[in-house]
């Protein structure tokens, strides 16, 4: 199944099915779906991160939707990778050098007071589960969130300098009755509002 990129795969399945809508174009592999300073990332390369993913992290959406939040979370993960490899290429230093005193040496440590506070907020969600039981991984838990945060607005600031652009669309449907019908506002906005209405 890795062999096939998940372009081939949607095309397949939706071919089968008839819809009046007419769908927009789906981009092929070797499309660039984004850059970084430059560097073009394919959606090959997404899709290849994207199958890692697991089914659940989509819930019931559409295949069509699923398929595009895949995509697109593979997608930030990889333009963040190359910001930060060239981070760490400009100022001549090992990624993980990088990493630690970017992200890692700024996580603030998490207190015990921290720990009871998110204990008594979550009881719920533990099961009444002990607070000395469920200590460890409280703090584990936070101690990634916060990593997660500093990370989050580093990844920020390397964007603020280096021209990110990413050309992967969500999916749409383009109704083919809107242009013989009445509209308000100009051909190319970037958005369009579609009422559907009986005065019956």
């Amino acid at each position: 199944m890795k062999t096939l990129s998940l372009a081939a795969l949607i095309a397949a399945l939706t071919a089968c099915s008839q819809t009046s809508a007419q769908q927009a174009k789906r981009p092929a592999p070797a499309d660039t779906v984004a850059t970084v300073g430059g560097n073009p990332i394919t959606l090959a390369e997404v899709d290849d991160k994207a199958l890692e993913q697991p089914v659940s992290n989509f819930g019931s959406a559409k295949l069509s939707q699923a398929l595009y939040e895949a995509r697109r979370a593979a997608l930030d993960e990889l333009v963040a990778a190359k910001l930060i490899d060239e981070a760490a290429r400009t100022q001549g230093i090992e990624r993980a050098a990088l990493i630690e005193k970017e992200i890692t040496a700024k996580v603030q440590a998490v207190s015990d007071a921290d720990v009871a506070a998110w204990y008594q907020a979550n009881q719920a969600r533990l099961q009444g589960a002990p607070l000395e039981q469920v200590r460890q991984p409280i703090r584990a838990f936070l101690t990634q969130e916060r990593m997660q945060g500093i990370r989050a607005q580093y990844i920020d600031t390397l964007k603020a300098k280096t021209t990110v652009t990413v050309m992967l669309d969500p999916p749409r449907t383009k109704v083919e009755m809107v242009a013989s019908s009445p509209s308000r506002g100009p051909a190319g906005a970037p958005v369009e509002v579609v009422d559907f209405s009986d005065f019956q």
